[in-house]
């Protein structure tokens, strides 16, 4: 398990044009660092930002994902700190693991925690542990904090938060105000974030996010006893991830019976909605759902094939219809039953009724989703 704070030193003693040089904290992220940076010099985050980068609107976007030569050129004139500590602080050297090659400019990242932008605005993306904020002498916020599979802080043991405890509203720095002064500010309300209380981390969430921290680390996953390459890797976790909630959402009885055999037993509040991706997911949907990914991604082999075996799964009920099985899997699923379904071609017709569950949860969450950013 890889230890916390260990994805990026930072760096100490920067000489800068300005007034009090703002050194890059152990793994902080660099819109972390841009925020404290203006607070420090007594003004808004938009003000300073406006001025390195006139042409510029870094805050309409993922300002973590990564920046070009030249305009991280601009900012290392202002700030002392090399180009590479700055590249370092993005999201960027992780994303390109998780894919094994660049990832897309426009695309969302699987993985990443995706903010939700409309304008300076944010639906989520930022996770926070208030223990880390409050032991901080300048609190800032970390890398790791913006990783889908992290959703609680190894050092204290405590589920992260990803709303403010008071208001409920998404953590959005950048639109705190110079007047604010720290970083720990909801900047909705302005309650002081590192007074918020905390919840256990389940254990299953704990152990699958050391696991992913360990692969993407070292460069190579292993699964009943192949090591596979990291985009690989993800593959497999990405298709364990689609089954549970394929599990939840049918409630096949082989499905489930199989997953009985692993010792897994589906949990109440398991997300739902098939068209948001676990980087769109909140803490707590997270916890529950990796926390299930965890026991069969370190299954062995023969326990495996048995549960397969006993629970009498067809390979259609496990790799649904559109999904391809990861390579690591075609092995072990290689002497399932295949009966493929006889689709009886009828007439068309228009459909009357009520609209599906899932059509009309879909519905629900981006309008919840509208009416949280029109009440901010």
């Amino acid at each position: 398990m890889a230890a916390p704070y260990s994805w990026n030193p930072g760096i100490e003693g920067v000489t800068s044009p300005w007034a009090i040089p703002v050194p890059l904290l152990p793994d902080e992220i660099i819109s972390s660092w841009l925020v404290r940076a203006a607070l420090t010099q007594g003004c808004d985050p938009l003000v300073l930002t406006g001025e390195v980068w006139p042409k510029w609107r870094i805050w309409a976007q993922d300002a973590d994902r990564f920046f070009v030569d030249e305009r991280l050129k601009s900012l290392c004139t202002v700030s002392g700190i090399p180009m590479e500590e700055f590249r370092a602080a993005t999201l960027y050297p992780i994303a390109s693991r998780i894919f094994g090659s660049n990832p897309p400019e426009k695309a969302s990242w699987p993985w990443i925690l995706t903010l939700g932008a409309r304008n300076i605005k944010r639906h989520g993306g930022m996770q926070y542990c208030s223990s880390c904020l409050t032991e901080d002498a300048k609190p800032y916020y970390r890398r790791q904090w913006r990783f889908a599979w992290h959703t609680g802080c190894e050092k204290h043991g405590v589920s992260l938060l990803d709303r403010c405890h008071a208001c409920g509203a998404p953590i959005e720095p950048h639109r705190l105000l110079a007047e604010d002064q720290n970083i720990a500010v909801c900047a909705t309300c302005k309650s002081d974030l590192r007074n918020a209380s905390s919840h256990t981390c389940p254990a299953d969430a704990l152990a699958f996010q050391g696991m992913v921290d360990h692969v993407v680390l070292h460069g190579q996953g292993s699964f009943q006893g192949q090591n596979i390459d990291v985009s690989e890797w993800f593959v497999l976790v990405n298709f364990f991830e689609s089954l549970i909630r394929r599990a939840n959402r049918s409630r096949a009885e082989t499905m489930n019976d199989f997953l009985h055999r692993l010792g897994l037993q589906l949990p109440d509040g398991l997300p739902v909605l098939s068209g948001a991706g676990v980087d769109m997911l909140r803490t707590n949907e997270r916890q529950k759902l990796l926390g299930m990914v965890y026991p069969l991604v370190v299954a062995d082999k023969e326990q495996f094939e048995i549960a397969l075996k006993e629970s009498g799964i067809t390979l259609q009920t496990f790799c649904s219809k559109g999904e391809t099985l990861p390579k690591p899997l075609l092995e072990i699923t290689s002497t399932l039953p295949d009966k493929p379904r006889v689709h009886i071609r009828k007439a068309a017709r228009k459909l009357v009724g009520p609209r599906p569950r899932q059509e009309v949860m879909r519905m629900m969450a981006r309008l919840q989703r509208k009416l949280e950013m029109a009440q901010r």
